[in-house]
C-alpha cells in the first residue's frame, strides 16, 4: 500500500513518479524473502516480514550483531520455506537460534553435505528444522520445514565484522538488499524473481546499538534514518531510531561514526580465549595530514580496455582516469597499462612525473583505447609489478575494470606475493559491474574497492577515491614483536598507511599479554618508529571475543581468495571445511543445521515460487555501492498504474472523511507517502486492542473488508492478510490523539 496522496492529479503523479525514478541513489533490488514450498497456493501464506530488530555492539573497530527477523504463517496448511537474505561481505556467521511458538532449536556447524543430509532426513520425519547456507559471497540461504499455521518465527542470527573507516570514518551497514549479479566471474548466482508489492516489503524495523570507542567519539550520524543519539561518557554511546522516523523498513541501514584528536592512534585488542588467544592490532591515521607527511607517490593505473568494457563503462573508466590523473603532483609519478588480449603500457621503461605535459600524453593514451578482445589481467599486473620502483617511493596499482574478467586464484597470489612493493586498489565500473571480483582484487591487495555504475557519479566517486589514495603516511612497515609471542598473523606483509584508512594485523598470542609490538616505515618525514607496550596499553576484555572468529574469517577470505596451489581445489576444501567446523564458521563448505525433537506432521509439500520483494535504498553506502535509476522506474510502473486508476475512481466521504476506492481497498485521501503503516488483521487481537484504545476509529474501518485509514503520525491497513499482533506501546503511539 505505497503511495502518494490520492487526490493528485493524473500528470503530477507522473510527473513525481518520474523524479523518483530519476534521482534515486540506488536501484531497486532484491530484499530478506521467504520463498515458499508448501501445498496450494490459494492456501500458503508467503510469510511477509513482521519485524526486523537488529542489536548492535560496537567495541572499538569490532561490531558484533544479533539479528532477529520475526514472520508469522497465517495460512492453512504445513509449509517449507526458503528464506534469503543479505549481510555484509565482511560478516563472519557464527550462530543460528530459530524461536518456533515456545520451542527453541539451535544450529550446529556441520560439513555442508552431512547438513543437508541431517535436514532432509528430518523434514521426512516430519520435524522442524532448519538449514543455513552460504549461497554467495554477502547472501544466506535458510531453508524452515514443516511450519505448521499459527506459527510465529523468530530467526536469530549472530555474526560479527571489523568495521574499518572511510576518509576517517567508520560505517556499520545492515543491508536489507543485494545488487543484481553482473555478468562477469560471479554471474552463476541465482537470478530470482522480484516483487515490489506493499504486502511484502511493509513490517517494522528496530534498531538499538552501542558504540564503545576505542578513543573519544567525535561524530555520530545516520544518512539513511533519523537517529536518537544518548551520550554516556567521551567514548560511550547508545543509537536508536528515533520514533517518528517513517517507513524505516524500506531502507538499507547506515551507521557512521568517527573519532576525536589528530594524532597517529595505536591500540592493541586482546582476547584471552581457551585454548587460543587472539589479538588485533589497529594503527589508525590522523584525521588531518601536513603536506610534509605524505611521501612520495607513484600510481600505476591497470585499465580494463576489453570487450566488456566497450561503451558506457569505457567511457566511465576513462571519466575517472581523467579525474584520478588531475591530482597528481609535479612530484608524484604514475604510469598506466591498458589490457585486453594484451597489455600496452603507456612508458615501459619508467614511471612518469606528474607534469602537465605528461598527464596530457596519458588523457590521449587512454582516450585512444576502444573496447575489444578478451581479457588478461595477469600479464598486465605482471608489467605493472616490472616497472622499476624507487626506494622509499609509496606505490599503489589501481584497477579500473567492469569485473568482466578472471580474477581468480593466479591473480590473488601474484598481487598478494607483492603487497610489500604495492598497495592494490580495484575500481569497478558500469551498471553491471562484478562486484565479488573487484571485491575479491582489492582484498588481495589489502586495498579499497569501489563502486561506480553510472556516468553522474563518475566525477565525485573518483574524487573521494582521489583524496583516499593520494596521503599515504607510511609505506614499507615493518612489524617485529619483542617479548609477544605472535603467530598466524595477517596479513602480512603489512600494507602502506593511507591518511583515509588504519592499518589492521589480526593474528593469535601465546602466553602472558606482555613485550613490545614495534612498527618500523617509512614516511614523509623520513624513518617513522612507533613503539607499543602491550600490557600497558591493550585492551583486554571478554567483549573482543568475536576476534576469535573475525581471525578465522580474515583466514578464510585469504584461503578463497589465493584458492588451491597448482589447482588443488580438493585440498583447498578440505582445508576451509576444517576451519569452518573448528570455529564455527558459515563457510561456503559448512552450513548451520537445527533439528527439533517433536513430530509436528505427516502432510508432505510441494513448491511454490514466492517472488522476492523489492526495495529502493535511497542512501548508497560504502559497501552497497550505487543503483540504476532506470530499474527503479519500471519497478514503479505497476504502481504508477494503480495509482493513475485510484485516482479516476469517485471520491466518498464517510463521516467527514474523503475516501476512494483502489481495487477492494478503501484509501483515507489524507494517507500521506511517508506515514509507517500498519498492516492489522481483521479478526486478530491487534485489530481488538486498536478499536479498545480508539472506538471512534470503528465507524470508517468497518466499512469494506480492506480499509486504509491515516491516523495522524502513522496509518492503518485492516486487511485479510495483515499480522495479529503489533507491540502494545506501538499501537499506543500510533492511535495517539496528537501526532
Amino acid at each position: 500500500m505505497h503511495g502518494h496522496s490520492w487526490g493528485w492529479g493524473v500528470g503530477r503523479c507522473l510527473a513525481a513518479l518520474l523524479i523518483m525514478a530519476t534521482t534515486a541513489l540506488a536501484s531497486a533490488a532484491e530484499t530478506p524473502y521467504f520463498q515458499v514450498l508448501g501445498a496450494d497456493p490459494a492456501e500458503v501464506e508467503r510469510l511477509p516480514l513482521l519485524q526486523t530488530r537488529a542489536e548492535v555492539d560496537v567495541v572499538g573497530t569490532i561490531a558484533a550483531v544479533e539479528l532477529h527477523q520475526v514472520f508469522e504463517n497465517r495460512g492453512k496448511v504445513p509449509i517449507e520455506a526458503v528464506y534469503v537474505f543479505p549481510a555484509s561481505t565482511q560478516a563472519a556467521v557464527s550462530s543460528l537460534t530459530l524461536r518456533i511458538g515456545e520451542r527453541i532449536v539451535r544450529g550446529v556447524i556441520r560439513e555442508k553435505q552431512q547438513a543437508n543430509a541431517d535436514y532432509e532426513t528430518a523434514k521426512s520425519q516430519g520435524r522442524n528444522t532448519a538449514l543455513l547456507e552460504q549461497q554467495a559471497e554477502g547472501v544466506f540461504r535458510m531453508r524452515l520445514a514443516n511450519i505448521l499455521p499459527g506459527d510465529r518465527i523468530e530467526v536469530a542470527l549472530q555474526y560479527s565484522e571489523l568495521l574499518r573507516p572511510r576518509e576517517g570514518v567508520y560505517e556499520f551497514f545492515l543491508p536489507t538488499t543485494r545488487g543484481a549479479p553482473g555478468g562477469g566471474e560471479s554471474a552463476a548466482q541465482h537470478a530470482v524473481k522480484a516483487s515490489a508489492a506493499a504486502e511484502v516489503t511493509d513490517y517494522s524495523f528496530a534498531l538499538a546499538a552501542r558504540l564503545r570507542g576505542a578513543a573519544p567519539l567525535a561524530e555520530i550520524a545516520s544518512p539513511s534514518h533519523r537517529i536518537d543519539v544518548q551520550r554516556g561518557d567521551a567514548r560511550q554511546a547508545t543509537i536508536t531510531l528515533s520514533p517518528d522516523e517513517a517507513k524505516a523498513a524500506t531502507r538499507d541501514f547506515v551507521l557512521r561514526f568517527s573519532y576525536a584528536g589528530g594524532a597517529v592512534a595505536e591500540g592493541v585488542q586482546l582476547y584471552p580465549g581457551t585454548p587460543e588467544q587472539f589479538f588485533l592490532l589497529t594503527l589508525q591515521p590522523p584525521a588531518s595530514v601536513l603536506p610534509e607527511q605524505v611521501p612520495a607517490r607513484e600510481y600505476v593505473f591497470v585499465v580494463d580496455v576489453s570487450g566488456s568494457m566497450a561503451g558506457a563503462p569505457l567511457d566511465l573508466a576513462k571519466l575517472v582516469l581523467r579525474e584520478l590523473l588531475a591530482g597528481m603532483r609535479p612530484q608524484d609519478r604514475f604510469n598506466v597499462v591498458l589490457f585486453a588480449g594484451a597489455a600496452s603500457t603507456l612508458e615501459a621503461k619508467a614511471s612518469l612525473a606528474g607534469t602537465p605535459d605528461n598527464l596530457q600524453r596519458a588523457v590521449r593514451f587512454i582516450d585512444a583505447a576502444e573496447g575489444g578482445g578478451s581479457t588478461d589481467l595477469l600479464s598486465a599486473l605482471q608489467a605493472a609489478y616490472a616497472l622499476p620502483h624507487s626506494a622509499g617511493v609509496a606505490r599503489s596499482v589501481v584497477v579500473v575494470t567492469d569485473g568482466g574478467i578472471v580474477a581468480g586464484d593466479t591473480v590473488s597470489r601474484l598481487i598478494r606475493s607483492r603487497l610489500a612493493e604495492a598497495s592494490v586498489f580495484a575500481f569497478g565500473v558500469g551498471a553491471q559491474v562484478d562486484k565479488a571480483v573487484i571485491q575479491r582484487i582489492a582484498r588481495a591487495g589489502a586495498g579499497e574497492a569501489v563502486m561506480i555504475e553510472n556516468l553522474d557519479e563518475g566525477q565525485p566517486q573518483a574524487r573521494a577515491f582521489r583524496r583516499y589514495i593520494e596521503q599515504p603516511l607510511l609505506s614499507g612497515i615493518d612489524v617485529t614483536f619483542e617479548g609477544f609471542d605472535a603467530y598466524d598473523v595477517s596479513p602480512m606483509p603489512v600494507p602502506d598507511l593511507f591518511a583515509q584508512r588504519p592499518v589492521v594485523l589480526v593474528g593469535k598470542y601465546r602466553g602472558t599479554a606482555q613485550g613490545r609490538i614495534r612498527l618500523r616505515a617509512q614516511s614523509g618525514r623520513g624513518p617513522y618508529e612507533a613503539v607499543i607496550d602491550v600490557a600497558a596499553t591493550a585492551d583486554v576484555s571478554q567483549a573482543n571475543a568475536p576476534l576469535r572468529t573475525l581471525w578465522a574469517r580474515n583466514v578464510l577470505a585469504d584461503r578463497l581468495d589465493l584458492g588451491g596451489e597448482d589447482g588443488d581445489r580438493e585440498n583447498l576444501r578440505r582445508d576451509i571445511t576444517t576451519l569452518g567446523l573448528d570455529y564455527g564458521l558459515l563457510t561456503p563448505y559448512t552450513a548451520f543445521v537445527a533439528v527439533d525433537d517433536a513430530v509436528r506432521t505427516q502432510q508432505p509439500s510441494t513448491t511454490v515460487d514466492q517472488p522476492l520483494p523489492q526495495r529502493a535504498s535511497q542512501v548508497t553506502s560504502y559497501a552497497s555501492g550505487s543503483g540504476n535509476a532506470l530499474l527503479l522506474a519500471a519497478a514503479l510502473q505497476p504502481a504508477l498504474q494503480q495509482t493513475v486508476a485510484a485516482n479516476a475512481a469517485p471520491v466518498r466521504v464517510i463521516d467527514g472523511r474523503g475516501f476512494r476506492e483502489r481495487g477492494d481497498t478503501l484509501v483515507d485521501l489524507a494517507y500521506r507517502d511517508d506515514q509507517p503503516l500498519l498492516r492489522i488483521r481483521r479478526d486478530s487481537a491487534a485489530y481488538r486492542r486498536l478499536l479498545q484504545l480508539r472506538p471512534d476509529l470503528r465507524i470508517w474501518l468497518e466499512q469494506e473488508r480492506s480499509v486504509l485509514l491515516s491516523l495522524g503520525r502513522y496509518a492503518v491497513l485492516i486487511d485479510p492478510r495483515g499480522f495479529s499482533d503489533y507491540p502494545d506501546a506501538l499501537l499506543q503511539r500510533a492511535v495517539a490523539l496528537r501526532p
